[in-house]
């Protein structure tokens, strides 16, 4: 008898369950039809792939994820972001000790209509599980290590702006921004929501293209690299925890490292939470990541950027049914209209 564990949801939430018949499906076409498997347990903590973790017989534990199915639920930059993980995991090499290895994927919708893939189980905690435990000491360092690692994936250019796999590449950076605000406007309004405060976002942006290709070499961006997706390790022989394992690498693409989900969420800790270990830990970030003064290219850029993310936000905020904090987002990005008329727009 296999132990089935999963997270109830409502029968009209985002992430579906998998039923046991066609994990048990995947596991055979996987690790063989002898392989008898022992458990399985949906982890929690994750907003878009359903994860579980599976016990076989005679094996380490795996880890299998599987996305949602396509449609109309889904936003553009949310689609095919498992193979684009995939495509994208050879340009992490220089983190390949902290990744995830794959053992199997199936794009080929033959067992189930969404895509999967198995992985290797890392040992760790997840950071944002424990934060509230540690100690500023402990804290600081996570944070300048999460710096180091940042700053080696930006270490990592490509040829192109955007995510290839998709088709969505671009050779000049003001090209995929215009592209992605296009697509959240379309996105936004498809579910529907105002999109009037991005459409004037948009026109601000394409009266200063030149600002955005002073970007010219496109870096590498996880796309979701923040505590959700941190494994540490605490070893009471160790000084300081460390960070273990790296996940969900799936939202990966090309561009500004500014333009990065770790910068906007940084931004965010260093001006809104009211915790000055958190505050802390941003500074700890910046004097290790020691990124060059922003000058006002720069600082347009920025705006840009939070202002894109917060587009992403409202459209995630709006499935959450976070309707008060989808009314912040149209705060949020007047204040950034208002402060790129100060800064040159």
């Amino acid at each position: 008898m296999v132990r089935y564990t999963i997270i109830e949801r409502a029968p009209a939430a985002f992430q579906q369950p998998v039923p046991l018949e066609q994990i048990q499906a995947m596991c055979q076409r996987a690790f063989g039809k002898d392989r008898s498997i022992l458990s399985i347990e949906e982890l929690a903590g994750g907003g878009h792939n359903n994860t579980y973790r599976i016990l076989l017989a005679a094996m380490p534990p795996v880890i299998l994820r599987v996305s949602p199915a396509h449609g109309p639920h889904l936003a553009q930059h949310e689609l095919n972001l498992m193979r684009n993980e995939q495509y994208m995991q050879p340009f992490l090499a220089p983190i390949a000790p902290l990744m995830p290895r794959t053992l199997m994927v199936d794009f080929t919708h033959q067992l189930i209509k969404r895509d999967y893939i198995f992985q290797t189980f890392m040992e760790g905690e997840l950071w944002s599980d424990i934060e509230h435990e540690l100690t500023l000491e402990e804290d600081l360092a996570l944070y300048r290590q999460l710096a180091e690692l940042t700053k080696i994936i930006h270490g990592v250019e490509g040829e192109t702006f955007g995510q290839p796999l998709v088709g969505h590449t671009f050779d000049r950076w003001s090209s995929l921004v215009v592209h992605k605000l296009e697509s959240s406007i379309r996105d936004l309004e498809a579910i529907p929501l105002d999109a009037t405060d991005v459409r004037a976002l948009l026109d601000l942006v394409m009266a200063h293209l030149d600002l955005l290709d002073q970007i010219d070499r496109p870096r590498l961006l996880h796309g979701d690299l923040w505590t959700f997706n941190v494994l540490v390790k605490r070893d009471p022989a160790q000084h300081v925890p460390t960070i273990s394992a790296v996940l969900d690498s799936d939202r990966c693409w090309w561009g500004d490292p500014l333009a990065d989900w770790t910068m906007f969420l940084l931004h965010i800790r260093a001006t809104e939470s009211p915790d000055p270990k958190v505050v802390a830990g941003t500074r700890a970030f910046w004097q290790t990541y020691a990124d060059a003064e922003p000058d006002p290219g720069a600082q347009f850029r920025s705006h840009v950027y939070h202002a894109m993310s917060f587009c992403d936000a409202r459209i995630e905020l709006q499935r959450r049914q976070s309707h008060e904090r989808v009314r912040q987002t149209y705060q949020r990005i007047q204040e950034i209209r208002d402060a790129l008329c100060t800064c040159g727009a």
